[in-house]
């Protein structure tokens, strides 16, 4: 496969749709683009899909590509801390739950949150189909670093919702807060991976709503993501933790 893409990578600008070399459906498209090599199969259950740079010698690039092709195991193997404890027994975690609109995502378990009293940080568990994966602290001390501390090794996003649309976030605060409306999804930042793309094409749409100091970085996201999945950037005056499930479903509505 690796050799398969890189032999036929077209030329910048341009596309190519050739038989998928996993599934066998003439649905496989390669792309390059502004120096980015992207591949995707259209097929739903195939999910072979991935993007890189391409100013690397060809053995760099069927490398990347290897990686970004695997996929998630299907188990965790993420054993929770002994330290953890439930976030009420913290006034301050219980209050930036609070604040910050993570409490309903809780009580209706669309997000598992725990205390790390070793840390002093509010614990978000990392989770799909009642596995845990890994999990992701957010410090409750200012000027601690890093503010938001992964306890695991996995690389999967964070998301709280079971919805068939999803709102791409910088942090899980934000996807809880999305939640009733759509499954919030935390990218931990403003930088999406390659292998991101693996539970980001499961949607079918997926709105980018960074923080309004990343408009830019925004928009670069929206652009990677819609070769590969119905995407739209979502722009906000405020941080989208801070809005009522009511104002989220607008603002969904209004950009669809």
């Amino acid at each position: 496969m690796r050799d398969y893409i890189v032999k036929n990578a077209p030329t910048e600008g341009n596309s190519v749709r050739i038989n998928c070399p996993s599934c066998g459906k003439k649905t496989f498209t390669i792309s390059k683009i502004h120096g980015k090599l992207l591949w995707n199969c259209y097929v739903a259950s195939c999910k072979v899909s991935g993007a890189m740079k391409t100013e690397r010698s060809k053995t760099e690039i069927a490398s990347q590509i290897a990686a970004t092709i695997t996929h998630y195991h299907p188990h965790g193997d993420f054993s929770v801390p002994a330290q953890f404890t439930p976030f009420s027994e913290n006034e301050r975690a219980l209050r930036y739950l609070e604040k910050n609109n993570c409490i309903d995502a809780y009580k209706n378990q669309r997000a598992r949150i725990l205390y790390d009293p070793k840390q002093d940080r509010v614990v978000f568990l990392v989770q799909k189909n009642g596995i845990t994966y890994d999990a992701i602290g957010r410090a409750l001390q200012r000027g601690v670093v890093p503010k938001w501390y992964r306890y695991g090794k996995s690389q999967k996003l964070f998301t709280a919702g079971n919805h068939s649309q999803a709102v791409l976030v910088e942090d899980a605060a934000s996807a809880c807060a999305i939640s009733p409306v759509a499954t919030g999804v935390a990218l931990l930042g403003t930088n999406m991976k390659d292998a991101d793309l693996t539970q980001l094409r499961e949607f079918d749409k997926v709105f980018v709503c960074l923080d309004p100091d990343a408009t830019r970085k925004a928009l670069d996201i929206q652009k990677y993501l819609s070769y590969f999945v119905s995407s739209i950037i979502i722009r906000i005056n405020d941080d989208l933790k801070y809005y009522e499930p009511q104002e989220i479903r607008q603002l969904l509505q209004n950009s669809s």
